[in-house]
């Protein structure tokens, strides 16, 4: 196996490792402190690597059909794991709404089903700029969530109260990590659409000489 790949699999052994940290702070009913911030560095360290792998295999000339498969596959375990972890925590379905995780999951099978099409005819349907945007998107989202469950006062105020002293925002009052968390949702949707109108094409194919 090689850097590349090694690399890969340890981002996904950190993705799973992320998703015990988050157990235990349910499990524990932890509201704020110690356990958050590992979670938040465990989270960062996996994202902030996301293309590193892929920019080895490319140097390295190691570009393979496991890393094709197994670099989308943890950032999926990445972010979707994340989110189901997040969502039964105190505070985190208004933080992080069930329906922008639902929309999330939607868009992430629609464009796996849509990969499989397009690639099983022969077509190249990598990454474009809007998947780099909905990742992007997704783990400000995720990276918010998490500073709000460890008490970070800037992500936790009422939004007509911004500041880093102002008091956390109760349920029912919006404050800056649920509007992170919808509008990555509205950009997960955007791009879901964007990818099938580009699937759809790519599918029919050129259109018939008359």
């Amino acid at each position: 196996m090689g850097l590349a790949n090694r690399i890969t699999v340890a981002r996904g052994a950190l993705a799973i490792a992320l998703w015990g940290v988050l157990h235990a702070i349910d499990v524990g009913g932890v509201e704020r402190g110690g356990l958050w911030w590992v979670a938040f560095a465990a989270f960062v360290v996996t994202a902030a690597t996301d293309s590193l792998d892929g920019w080895v295999a490319r140097r390295r000339g190691e570009v393979s059909v496991f890393g094709r498969i197994a670099d989308p596959f943890v950032d999926k375990l990445l972010v979707l794991g994340s989110m189901v972890f997040l969502l039964p925590l105190p505070h985190m379905s208004w933080v992080l709404p069930p329906w922008t995780v639902a929309v999330t999951l939607a868009r992430e099978l629609l464009v796996t089903a849509l990969r499989g099409a397009v690639e099983g005819a022969g077509g190249n349907f990598q990454a474009g700029p809007w998947g780099k945007a909905k990742m992007a998107a997704q783990c400000v989202a995720i990276g918010a969530a998490l500073l709000h469950g460890a008490g970070v006062a800037f992500v936790r105020c009422p939004l007509d109260a911004f500041g880093f002293d102002a008091p956390a925002a109760g349920p029912g009052v919006w404050c800056l990590a649920r509007l992170i968390s919808v509008v990555a949702a509205l950009v997960t949707a955007a791009s879901g659409v964007e990818y099938t109108v580009r699937a759809l094409r790519m599918l029919r194919g050129p259109a018939p000489r008359a």
